[in-house]
């Protein structure tokens, strides 16, 4: 009886992180093609340097919902691409400033209509007010849980 109710057609949490893969996968297989050398993940933390160029190391955790360790070994290597750079600050050395460079910005242009394309395929097939609700009830799931840091709490 137990395990019955652990079936993953009736997980909430589950069903998004299927939905999240499904995404991505997508998303790799067109950079792929394209020639795009970023993975999804570097992809997704180019993005809020590509919004707002000088956020802190810190503030980009935040925004990916991300631990330090993972998001310090994803900007080093989106850094040795000449993606991003990293900067000290003046006050406070400990504090890490990510700025995006020209060819950071050449490549998040490049690829925004790639993401476009690839988001509208896999929602191609839904009916747009199933899809509202679908949003909104994800939504009301999401929201109880943001803190103020969170890159989702101000629309970015």
């Amino acid at each position: 009886m137990f395990l019955e109710r652990l079936n993953p057609r009736e997980s909430i949490g589950f069903l998004a992180w299927k939905v999240a893969r499904i995404f991505a996968n997508d998303l790799a297989a067109r950079f792929a093609e394209a020639g795009v050398k970023v993975t999804v993940e570097q992809w997704r933390a180019l993005l809020p340097a590509y919004k707002a160029d000088g956020l802190t190391q810190g503030k980009l955790c935040d925004m990916l919902s991300q631990e330090k360790t993972g998001v310090s070994r994803l900007v080093a290597a989106l850094e040795k691409q000449g993606l991003l750079r990293r900067e000290s600050g003046d006050e406070d050395r400990r504090v890490k400033y990510i700025y995006i460079t020209d060819k950071g910005r050449e490549l998040v242009d490049f690829t925004l209509e790639i993401v476009l394309e690839s988001r509208t395929a896999i929602t191609r097939h839904l009916d747009p007010e199933e899809f509202a609700v679908c949003k909104r009830v994800l939504w009301q799931i999401i929201e109880p849980h943001l803190d103020a840091t969170c890159c989702l709490k101000d629309g970015s």
